[in-house]
């Protein structure tokens, strides 16, 4: 299943840690965006746009499937 691991660190800065399930594997991390825009822009530049990703919030308690892609 593909999984997108995130938080944000002490400065402010968005960290997407990614998997594919297939050993595939994807750091990036995002300054000066809304996660809904940093979201965005990861998945356009990977070719995700209309896959099914697990979103894990890492200092969260609940993992959520994106909204969009149900």
């Amino acid at each position: 299943m593909r999984t997108i691991f995130y938080y944000y660190n002490s400065h402010g800065v968005l960290f997407f840690d990614y998997s594919d399930g297939n050993g595939g594997h994807i750091d990036r991390s995002y300054m000066f965006y809304s996660f809904r825009e940093a979201l965005q822009k990861f998945r356009k530049e990977f070719g995700l746009e209309h896959k099914r990703i697990r979103l894990v919030d890492l200092y969260g308690k609940e993992a959520r499937i994106c909204r969009k892609c149900r």
